[in-house]
């Protein structure tokens, strides 16, 4: 089980690459600019694994996106639910 964290947008190669990795009992966090992935709710990630997917609130807020994600029902996560999930998986992986 592996945690994969992007940081870069949807649409980049380490998304690309991100996905092309992802397992079935992997979970997916989006932080930075990686969170644009709010404002494109077709983007693959969202229908591959829509229940292990999450979004950074912190970062949401920043850049201006809470709303929208929020509009979309979008999982999003705060700090602490971050650090919750490096603990429940046995790997970590960040896509930049």
């Amino acid at each position: 089980m592996i945690l994969h964290i992007l940081t870069k947008a949807p649409d980049s190669s380490a998304a690309t690459q991100m996905q092309q990795a992802v397992g079935d009992q992997d979970a997916v966090l989006l932080i930075e600019a990686a969170v644009t992935a709010a404002l494109d709710v077709s983007w693959d990630a969202w229908q591959q694994y829509p229940s292990r997917i999450f979004l950074l609130s912190e970062d949401l807020i920043s850049r201006g996106l809470a709303n929208i994600a929020e509009d979309n029902e979008l999982p999003t996560l705060e700090m602490e639910g971050f650090v919750a999930l490096t603990e429940q998986y046995e790997k970590t992986v960040t896509w930049y």
